[in-house]
């Protein structure tokens, strides 16, 4: 029951603090090269948020009944918050949008049209560390976690270059790297935080660097 209270609290109080604002969706859109965004397109990056912020609390109770969870620490604590949010990730981007048009694109949508070489290429280093490190280290029980944190970045990562797009078409090229980005952050956290001691340190210089990092496209202009 204790750790179901302290996921329960850790998922409001970010529910509260990241509850997006008209500021917030704006900031968002302007760290993600556009410039200057109309209000329409705010509310677009608003909702985006939105979908995800309100699945934190459900989702990180849920995680603290599963094993890797059954610990105090605070690799167990970091494990429930980043699979939670990565969760979130993925659910959002695959509830109905309720009133949107969804249209093809014209031009082929290719995964470096949309996300940074380097995250991808960080990330994959992060996960075939993580599975080096279980295997060597017999931490077999750490690995149905690991696959589905893998999985689950993956299926985000398939999803934002496969759908069609949806509302405002830069608005929506934004979010897509953002999606591809923010999953492949958490999900290297969530390595490193399965894995413990000081490599949850390397998670959140991970999550800081890999989440901040632009792409500039071949084929789309921003």
């Amino acid at each position: 029951m204790y750790d179901v209270l302290v996921s329960a609290g850790i998922g409001l109080v970010l529910l509260v603090v990241l509850w997006p604002t008209q500021s917030t969706g704006r900031r968002l859109l302007k760290s993600w090269k556009v410039s200057d965004p109309t209000p329409a397109q705010v509310d677009d990056a608003i909702r985006y948020l939105k979908r995800r912020r309100l699945l934190y609390p459900l989702l990180f109770v849920g995680l603290s009944f599963v094993p890797f969870a059954s610990g105090r620490g605070l690799g167990s604590l970091a494990a429930i918050v980043l699979g939670g949010t990565l969760l979130a990730e993925l659910i959002a981007l695959a509830l109905p949008r309720e009133g949107r048009q969804r249209s093809a694109s014209l031009a082929p949508r290719g995964l470096f049209d949309i996300a940074s070489q380097y995250v991808l290429g960080a990330y994959a280093v992060v996960v075939l560390f993580g599975l080096v490190w279980f295997v060597v280290n017999l931490q077999i029980t750490q690995l149905p976690v690991f696959v589905v944190s893998v999985a689950a970045v993956a299926t985000v990562i398939w999803a934002a270059v496969a759908r069609p797009v949806d509302g405002d078409e830069e608005v929506d090229r934004v979010l897509r790297t953002r999606s591809v980005h923010v999953s492949a952050c958490i999900g290297a956290a969530m390595i490193c935080a399965l894995i413990g001691g000081g490599y949850l340190f390397l998670g959140v210089f991970a999550w800081v660097m890999m989440a901040n990092t632009n792409v500039v496209s071949k084929k789309i202009a921003w």
